[in-house]
């Protein structure tokens, strides 16, 4: 486990000061583990929020680069391509770096959606959870992916102890669900999973499998994307913004 004893004085009064004069909204995509469809969720919430007219920005912390490489290859798909949004590619190797960064983006308005890496072993992933209004945390319902969510709830949990200025809010979304699967035992397993997780934060409608998920881009979603992520995105739509798409966040 990290060492996060030093990052609580650094925090303690931070946080707060910077949360009454922001003007912008940082949403975290994090699990433990990878492979759980965050770099996808996360790329499809910032088409989802341009095509609602909010201003957004993407800063892809991921190891791979997917997101900053998808929109690289996007450019040459689409000629003469007007970017719906900005894309950053930020390694979080160094904490010092990371705390700058989310410094910076504290000075700007709008929203910004981070992908952060699959993995805990990071010590840059302490100012940038430390920093984040929300995380949203995908999950599937099988037992390694759990287990992981489990782990990195339990991280979580532990920074906002020593860092108690802390106010990130979880967002847990079951990624990649496929109703057909499941005996009686493990939907009644699942659901009481959900249920302990909204011990912690909020759980949002869960997100179909299905193979129009993988084609997705970093310029706008689908008409049958849409259809998929609609009932989960508005709900994390209306928890930030507020029904009328500006109740809560800062913008």
């Amino acid at each position: 486990m990290m060492q996060m004893v030093s990052e609580e004085n650094k925090y303690s009064n931070f946080k707060l000061t910077i949360t009454k004069m922001s003007e912008v909204t940082i949403i975290t995509f994090a699990n433990q583990k990878g492979g759980v469809g965050k770099t996808t969720l996360c790329t499809m919430f910032a088409n989802y929020l341009v095509a609602k007219g909010k201003r957004t920005i993407v800063i892809d912390c991921d190891g791979q680069q997917t997101i900053f490489e998808k929109r690289k290859a996007d450019h040459k798909k689409y000629k003469d391509l007007k970017e719906p949004y900005k894309v950053q590619a930020f390694s979080i190797a160094d904490p010092e770096n990371v705390r700058n960064l989310m410094q910076n983006l504290r000075q700007m308005k709008g929203t910004v959606l981070i992908d952060a890496p699959g993995n805990l072993a990071q010590q840059g992933l302490i100012p940038l959870f430390v920093q984040s209004d929300y995380v949203v945390c995908p999950y599937q319902y099988e037992t390694t992916s759990i287990n992981s969510t489990v782990t990195f709830l339990g991280f979580i949990l532990q920074l906002k102890k020593r860092v108690q200025s802390m106010a990130t809010e979880i967002l847990f979304v079951v990624n990649r669900h496929d109703k057909r699967y499941g005996t009686e035992r493990e939907r009644k397993l699942w659901a009481e999973t959900d249920a302990q997780w909204a011990n912690y934060g909020k759980v949002m409608p869960k997100i179909e499998q299905r193979v129009e998920m993988q084609r997705y881009n970093t310029v706008e979603l689908t008409v049958s994307q849409e259809e998929i992520v609609t009932p989960c995105f508005d709900s994390i739509y209306n928890v930030i913004y507020g029904e009328d798409g500006h109740g809560k966040a800062k913008e």
